[in-house]
């Protein structure tokens, strides 16, 4: 279900007060900007002619083109998710039905290519590239008798830039004790069970 914020909703006003045939054209090119893997849907002169077209201002134009991506991008996640076919009428939130059928058609036709390119993408502006050290101190000097297990992992961590090359690394220690560690092995195994589950 859509997170109605108030520009979501400024946005999808915008959709419905948009000619039905300009939203369909609209529409089609998010889709193959998205199952494409661009990032700009349109260039600056294109939009600017949209805008014309449209009859709306340019910040107006932006807006209709990132409320069409956003829905489009929240139905893929559900689809990942819940393995079943988008059912846009539970996204609609104020959609009107005509427009609501456009979204259904541009999905039907594009959801394959648009699922597989944006489950390609990372969502996380950090990965993890390496865990590069893992030590385990089961005492210490102070409590010789004393068994409390510390372990500590360092995580090697890297963000990209917009064209996909290396843009910086980071190092990040972590610190667990027995159960901790525990804890987060459990929650390691549950997100691979989940990635798994999206194959």
């Amino acid at each position: 279900m859509l997170q109605l914020t108030k520009k979501l909703q400024e946005g999808i006003s915008l959709v419905n007060a948009t000619d039905i045939s300009k939203v369909n054209g609209v529409m089609g090119r998010v889709c193959v900007a998205l199952s494409s893997g661009r990032s700009q849907v349109f260039t600056e002169e294109e939009e600017e002619k949209l805008s014309v077209s449209l009859g709306h201002t340019r910040d107006q134009t932006r807006q209709l083109i990132h409320t069409i991506l956003h829905i489009i991008q929240q139905v893929n996640m559900e689809y990942c998710i819940d393995k079943r076919p988008a059912v846009l009428g539970e996204h609609a939130a104020g959609i009107t039905h005509d427009r609501v059928e456009i979204f259904t058609e541009h999905w039907t036709t594009n959801a394959k290519p648009i699922v597989d390119k944006l489950r390609q993408q990372s969502l996380s502006e950090k990965q993890l590239e390496d865990v590069g050290e893992l030590h385990l101190q089961t005492a210490s000097s102070c409590m010789a008798r004393q068994s409390h297990p510390i372990a500590h992992l360092q995580l090697n961590l890297s963000s990209r830039s917009d064209a996909g090359k290396l843009a910086s690394t980071e190092k990040v220690v972590m610190q667990f004790d027995r159960d901790q560690l525990y804890n987060l092995y459990d929650q390691l195994e549950q997100i691979q069970s989940h990635l798994d589950a999206l194959r």
